[in-house]
């Protein structure tokens, strides 16, 4: 499996018949190349996923349940620089996806919030990966306040239900976390829950998506990737959200999700 968030989200992307291209930094080691290898077998676009010359790839060490024992090494993919994020021109996509992880220093941070305004400004879409509680769990005050440019720019986001506890505290419910960030700026939040439901808040509206048959979210980001998929094929976003959570629930069984094909939608 590819480690990072945007390199998950876009193998996702891939995976279901997107075409998919991802602007990110690996370093120069062995772990760069296996996840540029395994970006290039699924067809994904590389041309701006670039190299650190003598830089590592950052790596998690995480304990299955246990968020208070990971622990990240940062790498080349935070060096992003703004100057090296394509231009409209260069890259015309229906769809501008960024990882929260990439907020979290600079000058990523910048490169990030200028993509998410660089699609906004030129009428496209901008979408937010939140990622709140693999990165920020210890701050949530600090987490908002560093999302909020983000939040403002895009106009589709998903998270967890872990994410949404992050950073609006255990007692909050996800109703209640997804109608505060869309007040933030978002037309459309999806939170995807422990147990594979799914809420869908769109235009001051929310959607709630029970889980219908039994098994937990294998890739927390199958579903957001999903989701994001069925979006840009001109998918109306509840249609979307079911897509999200049918996705979600696959991706920890054995077998290739089946790819969301035009002729489908």
């Amino acid at each position: 499996m590819l480690g990072g968030g945007g390199a998950r989200l876009a193998a996702h992307g891939a995976a279901l018949g997107a075409r998919v291209g991802l602007c990110a930094k690996t370093g120069s080691d062995d772990a760069g190349a296996t996840v540029r290898a395994a970006l290039t077998r699924l067809q994904v676009d590389t041309r701006w996923l670039g190299t650190l010359a003598g830089g590592r790839t950052t790596t998690w060490h995480e304990a299955p349940g246990r968020p208070g024992a990971r622990r990240v090494d940062r790498g080349a993919d935070l060096s992003l620089r703004l100057d090296e994020v394509p231009l409209a021109a260069a890259a015309p996509a229906h769809l501008t996806l960024v990882s929260g992880y990439s907020l979290s220093v600079e000058p990523a941070r910048s490169a990030v919030i200028g993509a998410l305004q660089s699609a906004a400004a030129r009428g496209g879409r901008a979408a937010l990966q939140l990622d709140a509680e693999l990165l920020w769990w210890t701050n949530p005050r600090m987490t908002r306040k560093v999302l909020e440019p983000a939040l403002d720019a895009a106009h589709s986001i998903a998270l967890t239900a872990a994410d949404a506890r992050t950073l609006f505290g255990p007692r909050a419910t996800s109703r209640e976390a997804i109608r505060e960030l869309a007040a933030m700026g978002p037309h459309l939040v999806l939170l995807i829950e422990d147990d594979g439901g799914v809420l869908l808040q769109e235009g001051g509206r929310a959607h709630p998506l029970p889980v219908e048959d039994t098994g937990a979210v294998g890739d927390r980001y199958a579903g957001p990737a999903a989701f994001w998929v069925a979006l840009t094929r001109g998918m109306p976003a509840r249609r979307a959200a079911e897509l999200a959570q049918r996705h979600a629930l696959r991706s920890g069984r054995p077998g290739a999700p089946a790819p969301i094909r035009r002729q489908a939608l």
